[in-house]
């Protein structure tokens, strides 16, 4: 989903994503929000082809800035801020697709420390890129909770370097399937809420200015923006992951287990001490896991 630095103006991110995003919605209208969230700094937003969603509503918020992990193909790899499985293409492979179903976890408040921003996330997302490369194309679904105590959620889809586009309409225990699909010359990305009927569906380019390499296809529970102790994880307690596909650009499918045209990483979010704070299970089948949360920070 994203992983913080100088705040940018709320007001001015929201007409940004607003005048960078055209909407087709059904039954779907805007609903101003006033969260915000210390970011990184972002490329401006390029005009985007249409969107096109159902139950649920466009949002006007500044999520955690996005920090990709530069991480190692290995079995076992430690991250600041990613848990879950990655399938990372081997020389001269490219990937087109993943796609993942989870239910969105009911975060528990009273027990997530708030970090330094004053916020605790827990971000459950399926995309491509990100692993070891500066792009990242993904969907999914942020988990939060601020100083009022009360849980909050939202929807995304994001192609980093770009902002993220929220929309509100999700809640714990949703059933989400998320997947994105390299078509050869953008990104079908799709997050159904299968509980609602929700669903957010489009066609993205690759940024402009960006390289997107499809070297890698991940199914990531996340500590967004900088991580702890600047954005806590929130106590998220388990997240089931199911039907975890992966496809190559020549059409060869599999899972998240490694194969002749793809490496295998299990993830593990550890904070500066080296402690875990969310940890994957062996993985069942290639396809499901599940993830359980540690510590906030």
């Amino acid at each position: 989903m994203r992983k913080v630095s100088a705040i940018a103006s709320l007001t001015a991110l929201a007409l940004a994503a607003t005048a960078a995003t055209t909407l087709t919605a059904v039954a779907a209208t805007a609903a101003p929000a006033t969260r915000s969230v210390t970011a990184a700094p972002r490329a401006p937003a390029s005009p985007k082809p249409v969107v096109r969603v159902h139950g649920m509503h466009l949002v006007h918020v500044q999520l955690p800035g996005t920090h990709l992990p530069h991480l190692a193909p290995l079995a076992v790899v430690k991250s600041g801020n990613w848990s879950g499985y990655a399938a990372v293409a081997r020389k001269g492979v490219r990937l087109r697709f993943i796609s993942a179903s989870f239910s969105v976890p009911s975060v528990n408040c009273q027990k997530s420390t708030l970090g330094s921003s004053g916020f605790a996330y827990a971000s459950n997302w399926a995309g491509l890129d990100g692993f070891k490369s500066a792009t990242v194309e993904q969907t999914g679904v942020d988990s939060f909770c601020d100083k009022s105590g009360t849980p909050q959620y939202d929807a995304w889809y994001e192609l980093f370097p770009l902002q993220p586009v929220v929309f509100s309409g999700v809640g714990a225990g949703d059933a989400m399937s998320a997947s994105v699909f390299y078509t050869g010359s953008g990104y079908s990305i799709t997050l159904p809420d299968l509980t609602t009927g929700g669903k957010i569906q489009t066609t993205q380019p690759c940024p402009r200015h960006a390289t997107c390499k499809n070297s890698s296809a991940e199914v990531i529970t996340e500590d967004p923006g900088m991580a702890a102790p600047t954005v806590d994880l929130a106590d998220f307690g388990m997240v089931n992951v199911t039907g975890a596909a992966v496809t190559s650009l020549n059409g060869t499918h599999g899972s998240l287990t490694a194969t002749s045209l793809w490496t295998s990483s299990e993830v593990l979010l550890t904070n500066f001490a080296g402690k875990v704070m969310s940890q994957p299970s062996g993985l069942f089948g290639g396809k499901a896991y599940n993830v359980v949360w540690r510590r906030s920070q």
